[in-house]
């Protein structure tokens, strides 16, 4: 893309402040929209006609007032004369600004070269967030950049002073409003459009810093999603653990789940020195949450998952798994180490005898053998296989990885085994269950089992069910014991359920 067209809202009162686009974009196609005003919303009587009120306090949980009407209303104008605009195709990308800001005099030279280096979004932010929008820039090339993408609606990309969006999108936009008045305001992009497919300029502008040691990885074999919350005493052994591998084909994606503590510092540390470091900060939303935030924005060929309170031993273990992913399987399973308070370990090994190497064959073998457990952090997975299949982990559910591995099992065809104590699991005292026995988490727990035992029922003679069952029936002992340390009073509220799961899992043994 060489050329770009610039949309420009101004206010016909303050017709001088084009003056300024003018000088800037004298050698490229610029189009002046007149702003929409509050009087003229006013004027018109009832907002309603205009904006469909009623789902916009839904999304709001307010009355939004005719100011922000009109200002949506102006970028809807830009919208639609984008997407009716025969000179751009449905590939390129046209620039939206308000003239109230004042860009740096190149503006659009740099705009241009975020659109083709960032073709993938669909809107790609340039303005910066500053208290105040007055005097708002376009950053330009050698600033530092900011490693921050935020990615929740109540907190990402606000603002819409200077944004690129793709003419396929603006057309997506305006044919969205040819059937429904519009209830988003024109600063809330994640109304409308997926937040993965829009990029934030404190993330993307300005060139590496000097400092930064290595460059963005644009085809990472390896996801590695780190959820994070409330961990600042062991998240830096967590992030260097991966940072020290001798494999460099590889994105961290750290994602911040409203910690309290000083996690996001030691993020953006680490975000602004790696440019393979991705970091995302959300309010909190638990450990599902996430893992499918980091899941969506995630770029490898397989994903991988590891806690924020565990780390890796060993410099190779990016590197082996590069020569076993060869063999192009579905899944990798490897080993898990559990530490304890006392630096005692607890090791799982990987057996291989007896396997064939045929998953449908061997899969009753690994979940007997609880190879195949209900862990994310012992997998390696293809990215296809988790997006194409929507397999995201239950947002709100305790026990979420025996939820998810379950979900997981039935579209892996092929599998590989990793025999290395890598891994290591940070642990409660030996042998103890307490820390996991709450009432909801128990709920969860039986709930969970109930419903995929139902779910094999209705498999109709799978040739996974064998190995389903037994996954589920190797976690008989831990529901048994999450139920005996409930109090009276929950066990009556729990009794027939769990009656239920017993009756269930004590048939299968017979």
């Amino acid at each position: 893309m060489e050329k770009l067209t610039c949309y420009v809202i101004y206010a016909s009162e303050k017709i001088e402040k084009l003056s300024h686009f003018l000088q800037c974009t004298s050698d490229y196609h610029l189009v002046p929209i007149p702003a929409v005003t509050k009087e003229q919303v006013s004027l018109l009587g009832h907002s309603s006609a205009l904006f469909n009120l009623k789902k916009a306090e839904e999304l709001l949980e307010r009355t939004p007032n005719n100011k922000e009407i009109a200002h949506t209303l102006s970028h809807i104008q830009c919208w639609k004369a984008i997407a009716e605009n025969e000179q751009l195709q449905d590939d390129d990308f046209a620039l939206i600004a308000e003239s109230e800001i004042q860009p740096v005099n190149n503006f659009i030279q740099h705009a241009i070269h975020y659109a083709n280096k960032y073709s993938s979004y669909g809107i790609i932010k340039l303005q910066h967030d500053g208290e105040s929008r007055s005097g708002e820039r376009l950053f330009q090339i050698g600033d530092e950049p900011y490693a921050l993408i935020y990615g929740d609606i109540n907190q990402y990309n606000y603002g819409c002073s200077l944004y690129l969006i793709r003419k396929n999108i603006a057309k997506k936009l305006t044919a969205l409003l040819s059937e429904t008045k519009p209830y988003w305001l024109a600063d809330q992009f994640t109304a409308f459009h997926e937040p993965q497919n829009i990029a934030q300029a404190r993330y993307l502008l300005g060139e590496n810093p000097a400092h930064k040691k290595q460059g963005k990885v644009e085809n990472p074999l390896f996801s590695i999603i780190v959820p994070i919350y409330n961990v600042e005493r062991y998240l830096e052994q967590c992030i260097e653990s991966v940072l020290a591998q001798d494999y460099q084909n590889y994105e961290l994606i750290l994602v911040d789940d409203g910690s309290p503590d000083n996690s996001i510092d030691i993020c953006t540390k680490y975000a602004k020195q790696y440019s393979n470091i991705v970091f995302i900060h959300k309010i909190n939303g638990g450990l599902s949450d996430a893992r499918n935030a980091g899941i969506k924005l995630a770029r490898g060929e397989y994903l991988m998952f590891l806690d924020s309170d565990d780390y890796w031993e060993g410099t190779s273990i990016l590197s082996d798994l590069s020569k076993i992913s060869e063999e192009n399987p579905d899944l990798i399973i490897y080993d898990l180490t559990f530490r304890y308070k006392d630096n005692k370990k607890e090791y799982y090994p990987i057996s291989k005898e007896g396997l064939t190497g045929d998953y449908i064959v061997d899969f009753y073998t690994l979940t007997s053998r609880n190879i195949f457990r209900p862990s994310a952090c012992n997998k390696v997975v293809k990215r296809k296989i988790i997006m194409d299949n929507q397999l995201f982990f239950p947002k709100g559910k305790n026990h979420e990885d025996l939820d998810w591995s379950f979900n997981l099992a039935p579209y892996i065809s092929s599998y590989a085994l990793y025999d290395s104590y890598f891994y290591i699991y940070r642990a409660k005292r030996l042998g103890s269950i307490t820390e996991f026995v709450k009432p909801k988490n128990t709920k969860d727990l039986i709930d969970i089992v109930l419903e995929k035992l139902q779910m094999i029922k209705n498999m109709h003679d799978s040739p996974l069910s064998k190995g389903l069952y037994q996954y589920l029936v190797k976690q008989k002992q831990f529901v048994y014991d999450s139920f005996t340390l409930l109090s009276e009073e929950h066990k009556k509220i729990y009794e027939n359920e769990f009656h239920e799961l017993k009756k269930s899992l004590e048939d299968i043994d017979k």
